[in-house]
């Protein structure tokens, strides 16, 4: 590195007050020429450098607050579109599946219609048949019946 003077950017490059010559011919007087010349820009450096310190703390600072931000918006997003996404895929499944359910629902209804018209027939049918067996004369029906059943089988001498 190279020496240089300790001089701020925004300073002009000229002698402070406290200096009032530029040569000196004791070493005293050049001690405390050096001396003044060093605490008066010490002073004006170590304000400049603790400005920027803090104008660095409040960057950094300021850079951290907006990286949180941003993180705690990208979680929120998230979260969010989590709940979205999940809404949408009920929403779908929704979409998806009532038409098929409401179809099967209507086949049952049609498939209980007709089974509950086969059962009341069936009923009437076992009603009717009941009665046939109470009716007399089909009983004299069936046993006139069973007579010419007898009277085919036996056989026939007149020949």
């Amino acid at each position: 590195m190279t020496s240089k003077s300790l001089l701020i950017p925004t300073q002009k490059k000229e002698r402070p007050a406290s200096i009032c010559s530029a040569t000196s011919s004791s070493s005293a007087r050049s001690y405390s020429w050096t001396a003044a010349f060093s605490l008066d820009q010490l002073s004006l450096y170590s304000k400049k450098t603790f400005g920027e310190q803090e104008e660095k703390k409040k960057r950094r600072q300021q850079e951290r607050i907006k990286q949180i931000a941003g993180g705690f918006n990208h979680i929120l997003l998230l979260s969010l579109n989590d709940c979205s996404v999940g809404l949408y895929r009920v929403l779908d499944h929704i979409h998806r599946r009532i038409p098929k359910i409401v179809e099967t629902k209507k086949k049952v209804r049609s498939s209980s219609q007709r089974v509950e018209t086969a059962i009341l027939d069936i009923e009437d049918v076992r009603k009717n048949v009941c009665e046939l067996e109470q009716i007399e004369s089909f009983f004299n029906i069936s046993q006139m019946i069973e007579q010419s059943i007898a009277i085919v089988k036996k056989p026939t001498d007149i020949k």
